[in-house]
């Protein structure tokens, strides 16, 4: 999807670090509009070749409410259609067109209420594997891929009860950004993994993943793990959405930095984006740590914070900022320091 560059009045909307519905809302709906005119534009040229499975699919496209939360498996249907066309693939863009058509028959394009489930290797976990295992996706210290599978029924039962346990805790700590985790996720599914804790990709905009806490001190501290990373993907998201009006960065992938979550050296692009996150985790931990003085609590803030400077001392020395990367940046260092 494209990215346009923002004039002062958007600045001054749209780039904070700070939690907002209004301004959540707002950017989905910009990304669905965004979404249904590709997907008018790829059908059409479809259409050209296999005109009985476009006029289907344009059938679904014409009739989607671009203000309601649409369900990931659209923005993955468009990654295929664009990847196929682009390579010239008539056999998946008819798959996608047919998986596009078959989401209308079925009323399956909205994810308005929020789930907790896990994977069932349809074609959103099929594309995110290829993410998660592509040139930019994460690897051990000896370079060992992702993987993923689901979790058990019992396993799922228990996520969604802790799940749901951390979404009420943030809501009490920070009443917006619990308002706006569910203005932008419509699915949460729950995986056994490597590498990786948890996973967002514009591939299935819409979708996190996110790994069943491991046995010990995961498992052990389910809400500090829970709202570390719930709030951790769900502010991907959130950056995702603000780059569509903006990119931010104007050397996002000319070299590569000690990361401040990821072990191996990331892009600016990824490092900013890990800084974003760690300003809103940073907020929502240290609260929970003054709710909570535990020493684990504690600790969980501490980390956080200290990753915080990382990623911003890196991305002070090393980056080119558009004036919108500059002041959503200062925004999130006043979103650290207001709670120490």
């Amino acid at each position: 999807m494209s990215t346009a560059v923002a004039t002062p009045a958007d600045i001054e909307a749209l780039f904070r670090a700070q939690p907002d519905r209004a301004r959540a809302a707002r950017l989905r709906q910009s990304i669905n509009d965004v979404l249904v005119t590709d997907l008018r534009a790829y059908v059409a040229a479809a259409a050209q070749q296999l005109p009985h499975s476009a006029a289907a699919a344009a059938k679904t496209v014409e009739e989607l409410d671009v203000t309601r939360k649409l369900n990931p498996l659209l923005f993955t249907l468009h990654w295929q259609l664009s990847a196929g066309l682009r390579s010239q693939q008539p056999g998946t863009v008819s798959a996608a067109l047919g998986r596009l058509a078959q989401a209308g028959v079925d009323d399956d394009c909205y994810g308005d209420r929020f789930q907790v489930e896990t994977m069932s290797w349809d074609v959103v976990d099929a594309e995110a594997a290829n993410f998660f295992t592509g040139v930019d996706g994460p690897r051990s210290d000896r370079g060992e891929f992702v993987e993923v599978a689901p979790v058990s029924g019992e396993e799922l039962t228990t996520g969604r009860t802790w799940v749901s346990q951390a979404l009420a805790t943030l809501r009490e700590l920070d009443g917006e950004l619990h308002d706006e985790f569910h203005e932008l996720v419509s699915r949460l599914r729950l995986v056994h993994g490597s590498v990786i804790r948890g996973a967002t990709s514009s591939r299935c905009w819409g979708m996190n993943y996110l790994r069943f806490p491991d046995a010990g001190a995961e498992s052990a501290e389910p809400m500090n793990y829970f709202l570390d990373h719930l709030v951790h993907e769900s502010s991907h998201l959130m950056l995702h959405a603000i780059m569509s009006a903006d990119p931010l960065l104007q050397n996002p992938f000319e070299a590569r930095h000690s990361a401040p979550i990821r072990k191996d050296a990331r892009p600016l692009y990824g490092i900013y984006h890990a800084t974003f996150v760690l300003s809103r985790i940073s907020r929502v931990l240290s609260r929970h740590a003054k709710a909570d003085p535990r020493a684990a609590t504690k600790a969980i803030r501490d980390e956080s914070v200290a990753r915080f400077h990382k990623g911003y001392a890196t991305i002070i020395e090393h980056a080119e900022l558009t004036e919108a990367g500059r002041t959503i940046l200062t925004s999130c260092r006043e979103l650290v320091e207001a709670e120490l």
